[in-house]
């Protein structure tokens, strides 16, 4: 009986260590959050581009330049498209949100199509797909980590060689 409490004691243990680190990840993933989701809304904000758009949505167009306005919408002058906050087109935002979401410790490097559910739960821009399909395809770690696909050389071998006739 007293074998059944102390293995109960150290499972409870384990428990806790590992509720506390998953603890200590999603906090700093949250300030990290934070802080890029307030360089969206600024840019989304300040943005001359942005600006048009919210023009053109105001005035009930259907398309701005190559954009089709059809799915955004704007709330307290920040761009949404569908429920997705809009990431304007400055691509060192789009690289470091990508960068969050794809190296964070708990994924630990997720593949393509994971990340992109990931960021489209939340963001979007234009061609969203091909910006982390070339983010991902030129992850040092990712790379490093793929097993090699090429036919591995064997040791050479000594040519049989027959006599003259």
């Amino acid at each position: 009986m007293l074998r059944d409490s102390e293995d109960e004691h150290v499972h409870y243990q384990q428990i806790t260590i590992l509720t506390l680190n998953w603890m200590k990840i999603a906090d700093l993933k949250k300030n990290i959050s934070e802080l890029i989701y307030k360089q969206i809304l600024e840019i989304n904000e300040i943005n001359e581009n942005c600006m048009l758009l919210r023009e053109a949505i105001a005035k009930d167009e259907t398309q701005y330049e190559d954009i089709k306005l059809k799915n955004f919408q704007t709330q307290n002058e920040v761009l949404y498209h569908d429920s997705q906050l809009w990431v304007s087109f400055n691509k060192l935002l789009q690289m470091n949100l990508i960068r969050e979401m794809h190296d964070q410790s708990s994924v630990d490097h997720s593949d393509i199509l994971r990340t992109v559910k990931v960021i489209k739960r939340n963001y979007y821009w234009l061609f969203m797909q091909k910006t982390i399909d070339w983010y991902i395809q030129n992850c040092y770690i990712c790379q490093c980590s793929k097993t090699s696909r090429n036919k591995s050389n064997d040791l050479l071998q000594s040519l049989l060689i027959f006599e003259q006739w």
